[in-house]
């Protein structure tokens, strides 16, 4: 009599939980379907892609699909999940819209299930609706793609890596060791993020032998990744270079922010308080997979925020918030004793956000007017064969690279034989962009006026001379 009763409550405690699943996984659904549907509002305010490197990834995605391969060395994967997308929409432009929005999302549920397990499902949402609402996930969602599409792969990687450590299973490390290598095809930055969790965590876990194969595995694996992208330049496009560019202006700069002002206006005051909040709190988290996690994501992140840090990297490290903030955040809030002040505190600091997101969100248009592109197209449909184009700024070249296949940035680069049209901006004498005065550039004195529309100017630049027969 004892073994069906039993057996009654085990299907209970089953049906239960299964149903808890669910909840769950729809909360984090509707999640995502209300930020997609808030972020593809903006994606579709207009036809054109937004920031400076919107077209590039036009360009980058056009190229794969028409030539089968990239027009510009780069971590490849984040071009071909677009491409895939650009062939079900039969569309580029709504292919990048759609599909970067779509894989960035999905980092949702890594980041619930990761903070849900090292705390509690408040926790866990908390740190959901941090991600979606991230001022600086918006940012990097518009203009800096791939980066915004390896934070899912990255969020995945610790996911995997915390239940490698947790439940002790290898299949784990292998998950973890497969997202880690699709970070790495898609950007630097958040492979070298995940590359220092993994460092971090392996180093902790040596004391432990048990543990320490659980972590070796996907930190063999990531520094295998990094190693060939040093050797095999096509696996991630030259961009582990960057990481030697990035010591050596560290050794030479001589930059160092003191003033609060700068500080502020660098965004890096927040990061480091919840860096080292985090670091507290790790030291009282007992579950020893959560305490390696939450340690290494809060050293991270006061790495990427240390006021001496040159800007042309501090502004691109700070971005990484958008992963390392709610994560911390949500632990955080998880820890908190009583529901009321979990969400309290939660509320606050949501508060605290969405202006800036909403600041974000509207501040983000394209580099040009839709009114300036269509009169690149109006040029297009002019120039004639045998032509390059030459376009120095890189804004306005990514643009016309959208519509024309011979673009180069310098008269150098233009082939002998090939007539060349130089095009640029109408602008004031001295046009002025955020602190910078940008002087208007002048044709040769022999350029021949080609085309002038209310945009856009372009001349026909001399030939260049024959080389000379030794």
């Amino acid at each position: 009599m004892l073994r069906p009763v039993m057996k009654v409550e085990k299907n209970i405690v089953s049906m239960f939980m299964r149903r808890k699943r669910l909840v769950e996984v729809g909360i984090i659904t509707l999640i995502f379907i209300t930020a997609f549907y808030v972020y593809e509002v903006k994606e579709f305010s207009t036809p054109l892609l937004f920031g400076i490197d919107g077209p590039y990834y036009y360009v980058q995605v056009s190229s794969l699909l028409n030539s089968g391969s990239l027009k510009y060395p780069d971590p490849p994967l984040a071009f071909y999940v677009l491409a895939f997308f650009s062939i079900i929409f039969n569309d580029v432009f709504i292919g990048v819209k759609v599909g970067s929005v779509f894989i960035v999302l999905l980092a949702l549920y890594a980041i619930y299930y990761l903070v849900k397990e090292i705390t509690n499902p408040i926790g866990g949402l908390a740190a959901c609706l941090f991600y979606a609402f991230s001022p600086a996930l918006v940012r990097m969602s518009f203009d800096l793609i791939k980066n915004a599409m390896g934070l899912t792969f990255l969020s995945f990687t610790l996911l995997f890596l915390y239940f490698a450590i947790n439940r002790r299973k290898m299949m784990y490390s292998l998950l973890a060791s497969i997202f880690v290598t699709l970070t790495g095809l898609t950007h630097i930055l958040d492979f070298m993020v995940v590359y220092m969790v993994l460092l971090i965590v392996f180093i902790m876990s040596i004391r432990s032998r048990i543990i320490a194969k659980y972590t070796a595995i996907p930190f063999i694996f990531s520094s295998t990744i990094l190693l060939l992208g040093f050797m095999v330049y096509s696996l991630m496009g030259g961009d582990p270079y960057r990481i030697i560019s990035f010591i050596n202006s560290i050794l030479h700069t001589r930059e160092f922010i003191t003033s609060i002002n700068v500080l502020l206006k660098a965004n890096i005051i927040l990061p480091i308080i919840v860096g080292v909040s985090g670091i507290i709190l790790s030291a009282k988290i007992r579950e020893i997979a959560g305490k390696y996690v939450m340690l290494a994501l809060s050293i991270i992140l006061i790495l990427l925020n240390l006021p001496f840090i040159p800007h042309q990297y501090l502004w691109r490290f700070n971005l990484m918030t958008a992963i390392l903030l709610p994560l911390i955040l949500g632990v955080i809030i998880g820890h908190i004793n009583g529901v009321r002040s979990s969400i309290l505190v939660f509320m606050v600091v949501l508060g605290f956000m969405l202006p800036q997101f909403m600041s974000q969100y509207n501040f983000l248009r394209p580099s040009i007017s839709l009114e300036e592109y269509n009169e690149l197209k109006q040029l297009a449909l002019i120039i004639p064969d045998n032509t390059f184009l030459v376009v120095p700024d890189v804004r306005l070249k990514y643009w016309v690279e959208t519509l024309i296949q011979n673009v180069v940035k310098t008269p150098k680069d233009v082939p002998i034989g090939y007539q060349a049209i130089l095009i640029f901006e109408k602008r004031p004498l001295d046009f002025k962009k955020h602190t910078y005065i940008i002087r208007q550039p002048r044709p040769p004195s022999r350029a021949k006026l080609f085309f002038s529309g209310e945009f856009i100017e372009a001349y026909i630049l001399p030939p260049k001379p024959p080389i000379p027969r030794i």
